[in-house]
């Protein structure tokens, strides 16, 4: 009996990796690397547990996915593996979307605008409890999260953009309109920047409030500016973790990190190249 449990337990894990290192990070475990690629861990912080993936887009491709750019077919977790193939490292829901699926806000990708910066009123998190704001990256490969006054007002070159809100974290400070032990709590994920260069995309495993989420950016990954992306819908696909895309409900807005194989391809080449002239030196 105990050999027939062992070897379905260990099945389990087989099917589903993700949640067999999920389920060891309890809530006294502080911090529990994930995977072999370095990009993700689990962290608890003040009792509440965390998925994380950070990452540098000068290393990484960061992309974006919406209905616009594909002639009105929506996307999912699985159509996106299906164009990245073995590149997709990591994708989730990135930003607040409409009925009809189309973001609410700013959506740029590739350098194209396919939305405009929202400016108007209306009801949601997204409108009451401001500032919304930018996650954006710039051609340069630098990361931002800025309010979408400021975005407006600098007139940003973005290769990539999505609007949300509330803003978590400005310049150090928690957003003001959010209430400690709060009972206004959910499934919630967002993004935040750390040093130049780092993003780091967040989704909660247990049920948070704003206040939990700002304080986690801001006091346990040093993000001195950080934005909430969605609630209940977040969803995370990373494979290396997975087997296949757990099934959710339809999502509007996609985030994507893939391998950055050609210019890696690329260095090696070089690399070799050099060495090669330099051990042939007749």
């Amino acid at each position: 009996m105990r050999i027939k449990l062992f070897l379905l337990f260990a099945f389990a894990c087989l099917v589903n990796p993700a949640k067999s290192q999920l389920i060891k990070a309890g809530n006294a475990i502080e911090e529990q690397k994930l995977g072999k690629s370095g990009l993700f861990k689990q962290i608890t912080f003040k009792g509440k547990r965390y998925f994380i993936c950070e990452v540098d887009p000068r290393q990484y491709n960061i992309t974006l996915f919406n209905k616009l750019q594909n002639e009105a077919e929506t996307y999912s977790f699985t159509t996106i593996s299906s164009l990245k193939k073995k590149k997709l490292l990591f994708a989730m829901n990135g930003g607040m979307f409409e009925k009809d699926f189309n973001p609410v806000g700013l959506f740029v990708t590739d350098g194209k605008t396919y939305k405009p910066l929202k400016t108007s009123g209306g009801t949601g998190n997204f409108y009451d409890l401001k500032p919304n704001s930018v996650f954006m990256i710039d051609s340069n490969n630098n990361p931002q999260v800025v309010t979408s006054e400021n975005f407006a007002a600098e007139k940003y070159k973005a290769e990539i953009a999505t609007q949300s809100g509330p803003m978590l974290v400005i310049d150090r400070t928690l957003n003001n309109n959010f209430k400690e032990a709060s009972l206004n709590i959910n499934i919630r994920n967002g993004v935040g920047i750390t040093g130049k260069h780092s993003v780091v995309f967040v989704i909660s495993v247990n049920k948070v409030d704003f206040y939990e989420m700002a304080q986690l950016f801001r006091d346990k990954l040093n993000c001195d500016n950080a934005l909430y992306l969605d609630g209940f819908v977040s969803q995370y696909f990373a494979p290396e973790l997975q087997s296949a895309p757990e099934p959710g409900v339809p999502l509007g807005v996609f985030i994507a990190v893939s391998r950055k194989w050609r210019e890696r391809k690329m260095l090696c080449l070089h690399f070799h190249f050099t060495q090669n002239l330099i051990s042939f030196n007749p």
